[in-house]
């Protein structure tokens, strides 16, 4: 059997503060993770382009 716990009595304002810290402490301790190429929605279109582009030049430079 369980030992008879005794009741704990909280104080609801401390309890608030300390949720309150804790998420702070949370929000601190782990930054936003940013997106891999930033925030610019075309960024990867313009990565494969400038690929295609080099891969490219390097095709035709060995052809002469």
């Amino acid at each position: 059997m369980e030992p008879d716990r005794k009741p704990e009595i909280v104080d609801l304002a401390r309890y608030k503060q300390a949720v309150k810290a804790q998420a702070k402490r949370k929000a601190v301790q782990t930054p936003k993770s940013e997106p891999l190429l930033g925030g610019r929605p075309r960024a990867g279109l313009i990565l494969v382009l400038a690929m295609v582009a080099l891969a490219a030049f390097w095709i035709l430079s060995n052809f002469h």
